[in-house]
């Protein structure tokens, strides 16, 4: 029988459920896109946002890791409540939370006002991002393997660019329409993906009904906010305040609390312990966290090091930190091919080398007289280093574990990269604020790049004492990263390759 349009139904209904794979893959994308640049322009911003709200290094971190922390610490409670309420529903909801609180961080009228804006915005993208890949994988199946993954490809691809591409993006805005267009931009973005995802693509099967982890989620964001609250605290405003000893304190009552919910619950926890018994598993989780740390934990401090010492403009500052997700986006395609000449474990050794050989080459050459070029090879072979790694991390996470629980393991290793930024944010800064509070006057201000005011040799002290700072932080991140390096050979293992899942490492 036909349709009134001469269309078999069989043909109609596979029209459209292709209309449906194209819109979730291109809305998906897109949106994963928007959630990484969301992470990574409003960076370049800090200094004009420093400077219009008087604001303290604290709540200049706090703009970036309240983004980071609310999306790390909900993104494996996002695919709980995706999989049990429903998908599309979870995806839009996300997003309109998201869009809303983007108008919200672009009227802000304060510093705390924006803080707390970024954080509800991080709680909306880990519902997007965390959900994402789901819908893909729903509105492929039945579909061969190689259809699956080639959208999950673009899906990754729209993050890489946005990585490579978020700092240009916000110099440009913040150039020529100000800080405030960075959130403005994500509205009509933010409407057509709530459009699109309820009224062109098809309704997807509920996962399952199994219970919510409420507890598990809980201790899960009130660990990570004490844990961010006390660093950022401490080092922003002094170690001896209360609340940020009393944060620090509840540290060891948190985990311990957060690690008997989730043995109690046993497959119904949010994060099935028994996967960290797995070597290469704890080595994927613990190269993503790292590799976080070191190459992005460092860029706010690197970028206030280019606005308030070297002088440049917001658009400067996006091209020179172009140099290192350009690295990732040139490299990351490659990674098949290098995985078939070098052992996986090699690659992430090498990368993490790299990573650390450029961090420790920009360190060595930091000067208040030099320019940017002087850390710019530096820069070039962090770049080289993630491009390196980054194929294979979330591969490794997954081809470990049984194929019931690679989902889980995709999502662990996805909670550990904003929440790798986020730390190494807060101990960076503490770095920071520790070398520039011994030596000047006005500590900070000068931690938090504003040299406005000082003349002479109290001006040349603060530029040396700010760059012996960052200094001992591009210091600390090489260390960490060659420590990586050695763990990866350690970790990562070809028996620990699970017989159902894909091929692991070797």
């Amino acid at each position: 029988m036909e349709t009134t349009s001469g269309t078999p139904p069989e043909t109609a209904r596979e029209a459209a459920r292709r209309r449906s794979r194209r819109t979730t893959v291109a809305v998906t994308s897109l949106s994963a896109a928007v959630m990484t640049l969301d992470a990574t322009v409003v960076n370049v911003a800090l200094a004009e946002i420093g400077g219009e709200f008087a604001a303290p290094l604290a709540h200049l971190q706090w703009v970036v890791n309240g983004y980071t922390l609310a999306f790390a610490a909900l993104l494996l409670t996002a695919g709980s409540l995706s999989d049990r309420f429903g998908r599309r529903g979870a995806f839009a909801a996300g997003m309109a939370v998201f869009t809303l609180a983007s108008l919200a961080c672009a009227l802000a009228p304060g510093s705390g006002w924006l803080v707390a804006a970024r954080i509800v915005q991080g709680a909306g993208a880990a519902f997007v991002f965390g959900t994402g890949p789901a819908l893909i994988a729903g509105a492929h199946a039945g579909l061969p393997a190689s259809a699956r993954r080639a959208a999950m490809g673009v899906f990754a691809a729209g993050g890489a660019a946005a990585a490579a591409l978020g700092p240009l993006v916000g110099g440009v805005l913040v150039e020529f329409a100000g800080w405030r267009s960075l959130f403005l931009v994500n509205l009509p973005v933010g409407a057509l993906a709530i459009v699109c995802v309820l009224l062109w693509t098809l309704p997807q099967p509920r996962a399952g009904t199994g219970r919510t982890d409420a507890a598990g989620a809980v201790l899960a964001v009130g660990l990570l906010f004490a844990l961010n609250y006390g660093l950022l605290t401490g080092s922003g405003q002094g170690w001896g305040r209360p609340d940020a000893v009393a944060a620090l304190a509840a540290l060891p009552v948190l985990l311990t609390a957060f690690l008997l919910v989730e043995r109690a619950r046993g497959r119904e926890a949010m994060l099935d312990l028994s996967l960290f018994r797995i070597p290469t598993f704890v080595g994927a989780v613990g190269l993503s966290f790292a590799a976080r740390v070191t190459g992005f934990g460092m860029f706010p401090f690197l970028i206030l090091w280019l606005t308030g010492v070297v002088g440049l403009g917001p658009l400067q500052v996006g091209l020179v930190l172009l140099l290192v997700p350009a690295g990732i986006v040139l490299l990351a395609p490659l990674g098949g091919v290098a995985a078939r000449l070098l052992p996986v474990r090699a690659l992430m050794a090498l990368g993490m080398a790299l990573i650390g050989t450029g961090l420790a080459w920009a360190a060595l050459a930091l000067d208040p007289g030099q320019g940017w070029g002087a850390v710019a090879p530096g820069l070039v072979l962090v770049g080289v280093g993630a491009g390196v790694i980054t194929p294979h991390m979330m591969d490794l996470a997954v081809s470990v574990v049984p194929p019931e629980r690679a989902g889980m393991a995709s999502g662990t290793a996805n909670t550990f990269f904003p929440l790798g930024t986020a730390v190494g944010v807060a101990v960076f800064g503490a770095l920071v604020s520790a070398v520039v509070g011994a030596r000047v006057d006005e500590p900070g201000r000068v931690a938090a790049g504003d040299f406005g005011g000082l003349s002479g040799a109290a001006a040349a002290a603060a530029r040396e004492a700010y760059v012996d700072g960052l200094a001992l932080v591009l210091l600390a991140a090489s260390a960490t990263a060659f420590a990586c390096a050695l763990s990866s050979l350690w970790l990562i293992r070809a028996r620990d390759a699970h017989g159902g899942g894909a091929a692991g490492p070797r």
